[in-house]
């Protein structure tokens, strides 16, 4: 099953006892969508999740499509409780009412691992994510006995297991936080990217910093090549900045072939921005004008060849 929170209006008092409310759900690419509302006359909260089509997890799920208004009961059955939906089906659409009875089995474990007091909103959410007891003291053992109900649901939520936690550890990020930890999942960050960088030089990188690597597509491949141009142990904000301007190692070696070789890295940027290549140095050349400094490249490559002209015979008064 997936789970994916959509929204929360306002969250009523009281979890111990089972409360009812209503559903609607469509079947749509594959997955059944469904929202639910409470039935509380004073306070309403909604919130939705989706689910995928296993069948075998979902007791008496049954998605038809037909055109007539077909009677509907499925349950789902967790740790937390079991909310049981009635209703009807028409053309891959559905309504209906739902019940959800807590285990109090479930309920007095969470009371005891100092989860007390919980909210309607929170004990659905937490059967609808299948937060387990076991997953609970898994995730406690790993280092967060102080994660909230709220943070525990969320490390559900994206699949957040204790080796993942523990291999981060083992690779030198710790302490982690929630946030962190969710953040270094979702943006795909395992032990062997972590273990690539360090081979490539990065060791004791920053979550921050993993993640803008990722995002920006820069592997060991890429900053071996940088390596190779001349450019190694630079810093990772610039081989970030290098990748946005696609700033490459064949640039890099063209400028070397006409001469402009060791550049800093900055200054090879402010070329690949403003189009300062090998080509169009050898035109300034072919027309007369050799070793200019980068500066003055960049100056003719903005302004042109009459105005860099200007200013030289301006300043040679």
């Amino acid at each position: 099953m997936t789970a994916a929170f959509i929204g929360l209006l306002s969250i009523p008092a009281g979890a111990q006892e089972a409360f009812k409310g209503e559903w609607m759900g469509r079947f749509d690419d594959n997955k059944f969508w469904i929202s639910l509302k409470t039935d509380s006359s004073r306070d309403d909260w909604r919130f939705g999740w989706s689910m995928d089509l296993q069948l075998e997890k979902v007791k008496g799920l049954n998605i038809t499509k037909s055109s007539e208004a077909t009677p509907i009961h499925f349950e789902l059955v967790r740790d937390a409780g079991t909310i049981v939906f009635d209703g009807t089906m028409r053309n891959g659409n559905g309504i209906g009412d739902y019940r959800f009875t807590p285990n109090q089995e479930y309920v007095s474990a969470m009371k005891s691992m100092g989860y007390d007091n919980l909210e309607n909103e929170q004990m659905l959410r937490l059967a609808l994510r299948d937060v387990n007891r076991a997953y609970i003291r898994e995730i406690r053992s790993a280092g967060y006995q102080s994660a909230t109900v709220d943070q525990m649901i969320r490390l559900r939520n994206h699949n957040i297991t204790s080796g993942f936690i523990a291999e981060m550890k083992n690779l030198g990020l710790d302490p982690l936080d929630v946030d962190q930890v969710v953040r270094l999942n979702n943006h795909h960050i395992d032990a062997s990217f972590i273990k690539e960088m360090k081979t490539a030089g990065y060791d004791s990188l920053s979550v921050d910093q993993l993640v803008r690597l990722r995002n920006h597509e820069i592997d060991v491949a890429y900053i071996k090549a940088l390596g190779d141009a001349g450019y190694k142990a630079i810093a990772v904000d610039q081989i970030i900045r290098m990748r946005n301007h696609s700033v490459t190692p064949a640039f890099v070696t063209e400028l070397k072939s006409v001469g402009y070789d060791n550049l800093p890295a900055e200054t090879i940027i402010r070329m690949k921005q403003r189009d300062v290549s090998a080509a169009f140095i050898r035109q300034l050349a072919e027309a007369g004008h050799k070793d200019l400094s980068t500066d003055d490249l960049i100056y003719i490559r903005d302004r042109g060849l009459e105005a860099y002209t200007t200013r030289r015979l301006r300043r040679a008064r």
